[in-house]
């Protein structure tokens, strides 16, 4: 398992089961058959494939308070 620490740009994205979800990781460790989030690999840079690799914003703080006072 690689677990990576990145700085992100967004932490908040639009959802359809709730307004937002907050994405405060990439990646995972248990690589879901059903997963709907595989495709994200090809983003990551990550040659490991999905469900190998962690990373984690370490930003995730400042990024969420600036955000959630931007979105409605």
């Amino acid at each position: 398992m690689i677990v990576r620490e990145i700085f992100a740009k967004t932490i908040l994205s639009k959802s359809a089961i709730q307004d937002y979800a907050l994405n405060a990781y990439v990646g995972c460790q248990h690589n879901c058959h059903y997963c709907y989030a595989r495709f994200m690999k090809r983003f990551t840079g990550h040659a490991e494939p999905w469900g190998a690799f962690v990373d984690v914003k370490v930003n995730a703080s400042e990024l969420l308070a600036r955000e959630v006072l931007r979105k409605k």
